[in-house]
């Protein structure tokens, strides 16, 4: 026989079923009521097809809360409200903390119990959709069976859906990733599970390859972005360290900021550092509109700049990155060879556990580029620092300094070395 009762009632009072069944008769003429007392309640909830169970409270707190936990642990997903004979607040923040979806007394008004049953059949038909919809996206692929989270190549497909939301534009791109020293199947499982219970129920988080975690949280500024990591890297623990680059969403396309973010990471990577916003270095000089008295003229010679820039970035600093990027790893041994080129910064970095050195080119905002080379460790040679126009940032000026910053690398290597063997002498 089909059993179609919806409701279960669990109470060992005649007068509380026969004051819920009038109660609740407004309901739809297919949501039954099954009634059964406090000794049944095992084999009344256990492979039952009940929605939503009523608990009426017993003589004393403990064994009520005992209930709750009883009735969550045979079967989680239904909906469980507690009928109280009359309202005691302690017992009942204690009973949301052990699952009850919500409770109603004996002296509430009928249309309040109606309304709270109603409300948790919705809630419950929502978790029920939820469930199918997830089962759909396992099978298309859409969500990783191994930990539960979006696929992050369906999370550029469907972000021209979601970007039109303001909370989302208002709201804060992040690529997060582990550190490479400690970047195994069981860290990075470890990470998926810190994820999906440290952030908010409106986040999205996808995972791509490489253990990379992307996340879009909506309505967040960056302090609050990083205040999020913070608690993520607290609950990994210090033996766990992770790095992430952010980027702000606005009205950016997805190209554009999950550039900026990765080219963020890339950067917290070679710093060592939690988190990094590329944006932060954002520091455009635009002074000279207000200056001169032809700013018609300026505007004109600002957007010229601007093309000149880009075809500088697509044709010459980008290419050389890269080619100069796998060039050096196979000829400079113990060393990370890393880089990133975008519209904020561009930075070729050659690292070791004694040195880090880079060359980081940035765009002033008119007519310029800053080239510098910086090292950084215990013996290094000197820091490198000038301004070049765009038209001279050329194939060839930009191989020199690449071959600049690896041999003053490698100059800097001899001298830590060196002060090393003085040391143990």
């Amino acid at each position: 026989m089909v059993n179609n009762n919806n409701i279960l009632l669990i109470t060992d009072n005649d007068d509380v079923a026969k004051f819920v069944t009038e109660t609740l008769v407004l309901l739809r003429d297919n949501d039954k009521i099954k009634i059964c007392d406090s000794k049944s309640i095992k084999k009344a909830v256990d492979n039952s097809p009940h929605k939503i169970i009523i608990l009426h409270e017993s003589d004393d707190e403990k064994t009520t809360l005992k209930n709750i936990l009883q009735i969550k642990s045979l079967k989680n997903d239904s909906e469980l409200i507690l009928l109280l004979n009359y309202i005691n607040p302690r017992l009942i923040i204690d009973a949301y903390d052990s699952g009850i979806s919500d409770y109603f007394s004996m002296d509430s008004d009928d249309y309040e119990i109606l309304i709270k049953t109603v409300n948790c059949f919705k809630h419950q038909l929502n978790k029920d959709i939820q469930l199918r919809n997830e089962k759909f996206l396992r099978q298309l692929g859409v969500i990783d069976n191994k930990t539960g989270l979006y696929r992050n190549k369906y999370l550029k497909d469907i972000f021209i859906d979601i970007s039109d939301d303001l909370r989302i534009q208002n709201g804060i791109f992040a690529i997060l990733t582990l550190d490479s020293k400690i970047k195994t199947k069981v860290s990075t499982n470890r990470l998926a599970l810190t994820l999906k219970s440290g952030v908010r129920g409106d986040d999205i988080i996808a995972v791509g390859r490489g253990g990379n975690f992307y996340m879009i949280l909506p309505n967040i500024d960056l302090l609050g972005t990083r205040n999020l990591i913070n608690k993520i890297q607290e609950r990994m623990g210090a033996d766990f360290p992770i790095h992430s680059g952010l980027s702000k969403i606005g009205i950016k396309s997805y190209e554009t900021i999950e550039k900026n973010a990765s080219d963020g990471l890339i950067s917290a990577i070679q710093n060592n550092e939690l988190t990094v916003c590329l944006e932060d270095n954002v520091n455009i000089q635009k002074t000279w509109l207000d200056d001169d008295e032809d700013i018609t003229q300026n505007k004109k010679n600002f957007k010229l700049f601007k093309v000149v820039f880009s075809n500088k970035m697509s044709d010459v600093i980008t290419p050389i990155f890269f080619r100069f990027q796998k060039d050096y790893e196979t000829k400079l041994v113990n060393t990370d060879v890393s880089q990133y080129s975008n519209n904020i910064e561009s930075v070729f970095c050659l690292k070791n556990e004694d040195l880090m050195s880079e060359l980081v080119i940035r765009y002033n905002g008119y007519a310029k580029f800053n080239i510098e080379i910086n090292h950084s460790g215990l013996e290094s040679v000197e820091n490198f620092d000038e301004e070049i126009p765009l038209s001279q940032m050329t194939e060839k000026y930009l191989s020199g300094m690449l071959k600049r910053l690896k041999d003053e690398y490698k100059e800097s290597l001899k001298l830590i070395k060196q002060t090393k063997e003085e040391e143990d002498a």
